[in-house]
């Protein structure tokens, strides 16, 4: 299996990673998308907090999507650590648990824990699986 990053046609070692700073401002910019894409989604709140289970899922997504070849080494660490970086959230987890143990409701903490590492897995293991 090759390194991720390298099935794209053409792989070579990209310019970005010769600029460590104008790579280190792409991170921090895709992370910034990343971040209020996730303001936005963690809106979404219910019963459960369905937005937190949705940015878990779509960072996952991203990950997988990204290590199964689809983008060169450069813009890997860019979608990976930035975009999916800032996407996700295990504050977000945390609070939430936090918030369901504190209010006494136990069943709704712990569910929402399990689904916040189950359904990001199965998500890896699916694209992982299709690509």
């Amino acid at each position: 299996m090759e390194p991720a990053g390298t099935r794209v046609a053409g792989f070579n070692k990209g310019k970005l990673l010769n600029n460590p700073v104008l790579l280190t401002l792409l991170i921090g910019v895709f992370g910034g998308i990343g971040s209020v894409a996730r303001v936005f989604i963690m809106r979404w709140q219910g019963v459960m907090p369905f937005g937190l289970f949705l940015t878990n899922g779509l960072a996952a997504l991203l990950v997988a999507y990204f290590h199964a070849g689809h983008l060169v080494q450069d813009y890997l660490l860019v979608g990976v650590i930035g975009l999916a970086g800032g996407l996700s959230t295990f504050s977000g987890i945390a609070q939430a648990g936090f918030d369901f143990y504190h209010r006494g409701r136990i069943a709704q903490m712990l569910l929402t824990l399990a689904i916040n590492i189950v359904f990001p897995l199965l998500i890896l293991t699916l694209v992982f699986w299709l690509a």
